[in-house]
């Protein structure tokens, strides 16, 4: 049978990542994107491309892509030390009638819950050692919509993309995110989410494979938001800071005087007055021109857009600009809340756009940016071009990053890139 790729993988690949690989790969990358796909089956059926070649390509983008909800999960050491041996891995699967696979592009609309992917990668030192497995499932779903009042259901593939990371001891379960989707045909049945996938999928594992799970990655990564949050709002501070410090002489003699003036024992008690109006002047340096927080500058990882987590006595605190693409550090409540978070030095929610330096050139990144754009049943946000004073190229990348019971999630805000991921997870990983 000639080499096809079927309609509904199509559709799931952004074209801006199509045209990437075909002119990666020789292929006329012109045209629409139906072209772009037409060019790159003739290129395999004549031999050119490499069907494997192409089967790699589909495998990471259905992996990634649009499955922009990513779920993390502490796992115990004895499901790590029991799939870390290579033999030991193998022989488990093999147990269970499966052996390394992948058949992610050729499963469509199974019956029930279909196993589409058991692969693992191996310590490039030691073979004998897994890094980490991959598990893929495949389930039939259905989407609607309503012709004359009536609902109209199309079926559509769910892919449930699952990493155990035994380095970390830390599961990764990947899921897309749609709106108005059914188990069934039934349209009084539940909607099902990303976040029920999630935690479906979670104790299939549990119950199939014997994977158990502990509750420390949440703590963790809530402090690990406080250090981003902490750092990045610095590093635009520290960039007016010289200016203020040209007059620190004469703002300490300011609050000294004021101080004698109302009656005051001390500048430094019961509040420290001095860092106070040191503060008060850096914000006010930084609304003057707010541009800065979302300029790239060398060294400069991100920005934060808003952040939520709860005080000393519980309660739970939103800080957020007036409009949610506007970078929190405009906002009073930014610096209402600098204390308070400094003594909790946790955060529940975290919105971060990080900057990552392009290898493309100006004019492939535009296009990319473009076509990266996102799509409405995803419930997304566009995405945010640089600026025309970016030193060099340079990508933003919208990620939230949310700690839960159990668990913590990072949601990508547009169509998923492995490089991006991996980009974001080494920068967060360098906070913790």
């Amino acid at each position: 049978m000639p080499f096809n790729i079927r309609r509904d993988i199509q559709d799931n690949i952004n074209i801006a990542v199509l045209r990437k690989f075909s002119k990666e790969n020789g292929v006329d990358y012109q045209g629409n994107k139906a072209n772009v796909i037409r060019n790159i089956i003739i290129a395999v059926r004549n031999g050119n491309l490499r069907e494997e070649t192409v089967r790699e390509f589909i495998k990471e983008q259905l992996w990634f892509g649009k499955n922009k909800h990513n779920y993390f999960i502490e796992i115990d050491g004895e499901t790590v030390e029991e799939f870390k041996d290579t033999d030991n891995l193998l022989r488990y699967f093999q147990d269970r009638g499966i052996t390394p696979f992948n058949n992610i592009d050729r499963i469509n609309n199974p019956e029930g819950v279909s196993l589409a992917r058991f692969e693992y990668d191996v310590d490039t030192q030691d073979p004998t050692i897994v890094n980490k497995v991959y598990i893929g499932h495949i389930e039939r779903n259905y989407t609607y919509y309503f012709e004359q009042q009536s609902p109209v259901f199309d079926p559509v593939n769910t892919y449930i993309c699952t990493e155990l990371d035994l380095i970390n001891n830390i599961l990764v379960l990947r899921v897309r995110s749609r709106s108005s989707m059914k188990a069934s045909q039934d349209i009084n049945s539940n909607t099902i989410t990303a976040n029920y996938l999630a935690k479906k999928y979670l104790r299939r594992y549990e119950e199939d494979y014997g994977i158990e799970y502990l509750d420390g990655a949440p703590d963790q990564v809530r402090n690990t938001m406080y250090n981003i949050e902490k750092e990045l709002t610095n590093f635009i501070e520290l960039q007016f800071k010289p200016k203020i410090e040209e007059h620190e002489e004469v703002i300490n003699k300011f609050t000294e005087d004021i101080s004698d003036l109302i009656g005051l024992e001390s500048s430094e008690e019961p509040i420290k007055i001095n860092e106070r109006i040191v503060g008060l002047l850096e914000r006010a340096l930084v609304m003057q021109d707010e541009d800065v927080i979302t300029q790239y500058v060398d060294g400069k990882k991100g920005y934060i857009n808003m952040f939520d987590f709860r005080d000393d006595r519980g309660g739970r605190i939103n800080a957020r600009s007036q409009h949610i693409s506007t970078p929190i550090q405009t906002s009073d409540i930014f610096f209402d809340t600098r204390e308070t978070i400094d003594e909790v030095k946790l955060l529940d929610s975290l919105w971060v756009v990080w900057f990552k330096r392009a290898e493309n050139n100006q004019e492939d990144l535009d296009n990319m940016e473009w076509e990266l754009d996102t799509d409405e049943e995803d419930f997304d946000d566009g995405v945010e071009l640089p600026a025309e004073n970016d030193e060099g190229t340079v990508t933003r990348i919208k990620t939230k990053i949310a700690a839960y019971t159990g668990f913590y999630k990072i949601e990508f805000k547009r169509y998923l890139i492995k490089e991006e991921y991996d980009h974001v997870l080494s920068l967060i990983e360098s906070f913790t």
